[in-house]
């Protein structure tokens, strides 16, 4: 943008801006109005082709109908090639839907282009459909006769813009081009030294007025500058004693000037820096420049009159000197700045001072917050002067108030409309005036304001009588239980200093401390005593569910071999009777002996089958029963748990699945994993599924990195309630309080894989959608410390977990 004003600058006459403005702006607006023009000339050329075609297309369609009834080949390519006379149609077709033949023009490969343009009409004798014609057409005959208005209607244009140029031309020299070329000439000799003469030109017009004003303005410019001359003195003399310099910038010019201090004050020469705003941007702070070039762009936007910044700017010798900057705007009667002037000045010192000042206050405030006691001064006034977070914690009150420096009999008001004082009538805080002398009021003028500390408008707030002075302590109890130690010295200069300390801890009582800690372990004794009661009950219980199992899973086997025993004890019978009466044959002895084999494989089976039964439900019975550490296979055992389940879920609709791989093999515990999937199973037939529904369980095992094994126990039963999700391995939670349940069954659980299996178990539920229990427990599993619970069993878990 810069560049484009730049050279609009460097243009040598008016009459070249002006046909460069006249120019472009006519061809614009001619070429936007043809171009309007032509598009809705296209537009209804293109409407005129479509209306065309579609005519064609529905004459003909009604002419080939009687043709392509009978067949009339030639009649029909007579019609076509007619129809074909056409120079917009590119392509005819007519197809017979009746003898699927197809009749098009001029070839076969018609059409030849993909973009022509298509109007298809049904071909209907007596409402039948015997064909549909098709016309291909195209635009380019729309184009080129749009092509022709084109090139007529430019050259047209042409000859109107070159006619107006000139006349605009003859009528700008004429009016514009002699008075200013002589105002030009008299501007150009007052510069060149030669006197201020005055231009001989009258005219009523603009530019005459402009001239009459030139001549009266070179005639006062010859008083005034020999005033100026003297003021220009006296401004530089001002200027040198206060180490300072004057600026000026014209916003319309861009001009920047300053006077010969400002080079001085950052140790150049006169003439070593030019006077443009790029120069003055160029020596400020790196990590200034965009606050103050934003707050010199602001001083253009706003109204106000008169501005101050400070900022640093790079000295000769590359040190950088703090600058005050006090400019003033001119403006023009719409608030438009147009003009900025201003004085700089070396503030280097100063603002070194307060910045030790400000540095010093910071470290004095840090350690003050850093500090675990509430430290606050007031002044004689009775204002908050100085305050840390701790304070503020400790009065119950916002930091940012007390950063606001209000007065302390304010801060009085607010704890006690908070209720910091509760019942305690006898605070000296209710008694003392802090500074503002007896019967005073706390909020001075303004009493009855609003001071923003939660006092409502108009009410005054009583100042208690008393002032502050000698040292004194007391201690404040709050609302929320803590003891505050308040200790407050007065201050030579008035006002006083006051700590706060929280001695909350101090102040209790090793007897009170003493007694909870009795309370508190006979508590826990009772909790412990209670737990392992239930927990024990709930093993007789798992006990007899475990030999209940056991009676009808054997039951079976034995029966059917005590049937096969009596059916070969008869046979047997009645073979040594005919064996006795000498009427054995060898047929009654061969089926004798075939009775014989089959009853003994069978009583061999079931027998066999009772043993591995009675094996395996005493290892899950020694299992549950003791804390034996020994090495098992992981899929045989989980199916041996799932098995003494059986005669449970038999009772029910439901089944469990088991996907673990072969030899996978633990060095654990396996009681404590019986007792966790005996849990959870038992769990699921409780709580998952509803009454006569049909469920499903599977326990799906993989091995993981780091010696562990991953088992996942999943059902899709209703799942848990989004609020019981994080309470299900809590002890004595339950859901089923009023049916009998105790909340220890995933307690146990929780205890067992952390603790005896050395794992970690979670949960994850969607309430509709089923269940996960997720187990990570090792494969080799160290032995802990301390078990969680004596012989942990439990067949009924009362927590709500599906």
């Amino acid at each position: 943008m810069t560049r484009i004003v730049e050279a609009w600058r460097r243009i040598p006459t008016v009459s070249a801006k002006f046909l460069l403005i006249l120019v472009p702006s006519l061809v614009v607006a001619v070429s936007l109005f043809s171009a309007l023009f032509f598009y809705d000339r296209y537009k209804d050329l293109q409407a005129a082709l479509r209306e065309k075609v579609a005519t064609i297309a529905d004459i003909n369609a009604a002419a080939l109908s009687n043709n392509l009834w009978t067949f009339d080949v030639q009649a029909i390519r007579n019609v076509i090639q007619a129809i074909g006379a056409n120079r917009e149609l590119v392509c005819v077709e007519v197809s017979d839907d009746l003898a699927d033949g197809l009749f098009a023009w001029p070839g076969p490969n018609c059409p030849l282009s993909s973009d022509a343009n298509i109007e298809r009409r049904p071909i209907r004798v007596q409402n039948l459909q015997v064909g549909t014609i098709t016309l291909h057409y195209s635009h380019d005959v729309v184009r080129e006769q749009l092509r022709q208005e084109v090139v007529n209607t430019a050259v047209l244009l042409l000859l109107m813009l070159a006619g107006t140029i000139a006349a605009a031309l003859a009528a700008l020299r004429l009016t514009v081009g002699r008075p200013l070329g002589r105002l030009i000439a008299s501007i150009l000799e007052s510069e060149r030294g030669g006197g201020h003469q005055p231009v001989d030109w009258r005219a009523a017009d603009e530019l005459g007025r402009v001239i009459q004003a030139h001549n009266a303005m070179l005639a006062r410019l010859g008083q005034e500058e020999a005033a100026l001359r003297k003021s220009e003195q006296r401004l530089a003399l001002a200027i040198t004693a206060t180490r300072s310099s004057v600026w000026d910038y014209d916003l319309h010019s861009g001009q920047y000037w300053w006077s010969k201090e400002f080079p001085a004050l950052l140790g150049y020469g006169p003439n070593e820096l030019r006077m443009t705003a790029e120069t003055w941007s160029s020596l400020l702070h790196p990590d200034e420049v965009e606050r103050v070039m934003a707050e010199s762009r602001r001083r253009v936007r706003d109204r106000a009159m008169a501005y101050t910044a400070v900022y640093r700017m790079r000295r000769r010798d590359g040190r950088w000197a703090w600058i005050e900057d006090r400019a003033t705007a001119q403006r023009d009667p719409d608030g438009r700045a147009r003009r900025l002037t201003g004085t700089m000045s070396d503030v280097t010192e100063r603002v070194r001072a307060e910045l030790d000042l400000a540095h010093e206050r910071n470290v004095l405030q840090v350690t003050l917050d850093n500090t675990d006691q509430g430290i606050i001064k007031v002044d004689g006034d009775g204002r908050v002067v100085t305050a840390n977070r701790r304070a503020a914690e400790l009065l119950n009150i916002p930091p940012e108030v007390l950063a606001g420096n209000p007065r302390f009999a304010d801060v009085v008001a607010l704890q006690r409309r908070q209720g910091e004082f509760g019942e305690m009538g006898d605070d000296p805080d209710l008694y003392l005036s802090y500074g503002i002398g007896a019967g005073g009021r706390g909020r001075g003028s303004d009493a009855g304001m609003d001071g923003g500390f939660g006092m409502p408008p108009g009410e005054p707030m009583e100042e208690p009588a008393g002032t502050i002075d000698q040292p004194f302590t007391f201690k404040r109890r709050r609302p929320d239980g803590r003891i505050v130690e308040v200790r407050t010295n007065p201050l030579p200069e008035g006002g006083f200093v006051r700590t706060l300390t929280d001695v909350t801890v101090e102040a209790r009582s090793a007897e009170e401390i003493f007694n909870a800690m009795q309370e508190l372990e006979r508590a826990y004794a009772d909790l412990k005593e209670t737990q392992a009661n239930l927990v024990q009950a709930e093993k007789m219980a798992s006990l007899a569910l475990l030999v209940a199992g056991v009676a009808h899973e054997i039951n079976t086997p034995i029966g059917i071999a005590f049937g096969c025993a009596t059916h070969l004890s008869g046979r047997t019978g009645m073979l040594a009777e005919g064996f006795e009466r000498g009427t054995m044959k060898k047929s009654e002895l061969a089926a004798y002996v075939a009775t014989a084999s089959e009853s003994s494989r069978l009583i061999e089976q079931n027998l066999t089958r009772a043993a591995e039964l009675i094996q395996s439900f005493k290892r899950v019975a020694v299992d549950q029963t003791s804390e034996e550490r020994r090495r098992f296979d992981l899929l045989a055992y989980l199916e041996e748990v799932v098995t003494s389940l059986g005669p449970t879920l038999r009772k029910s609709r439901h089944r469990v699945a088991i996907a673990c791989s072969p030899g996978i093999l633990m060095d654990s515990f396996p009681g404590a994993l019986s007792q966790v999937v005996t849990n959870l199973v038992m769990n699921a037939l409780t709580h998952a599924f509803p009454a006569d529904s049909r469920g499903h369980m599977v326990i799906d095992v993989d091995e993981v990195a780091e010696g562990e094994v991953e088992i996942r126990f999943a059902d899709d039963g209703v799942g848990i309630a989004a609020e019981n999700l994080p309470k299900v391995f809590e002890p004595f939670f339950t859901t089923r309080r009023g049916s009998g349940g105790s909340g220890l069954g995933l307690h146990i659980v929780f205890n067992l894989v952390t603790q005896s299996l050395g794992g970690r178990i979670s949960v994850d539920s969607v309430p509709g959608d089923g269940t996960t229990f997720t187990l990570r427990i090792p494969k080799t599993t160290a032995t802990p410390a301390v078990p969680p619970y004596p012989a942990p069993t439990s067949t009924a878990l009362e927590t709500e977990s599906a």
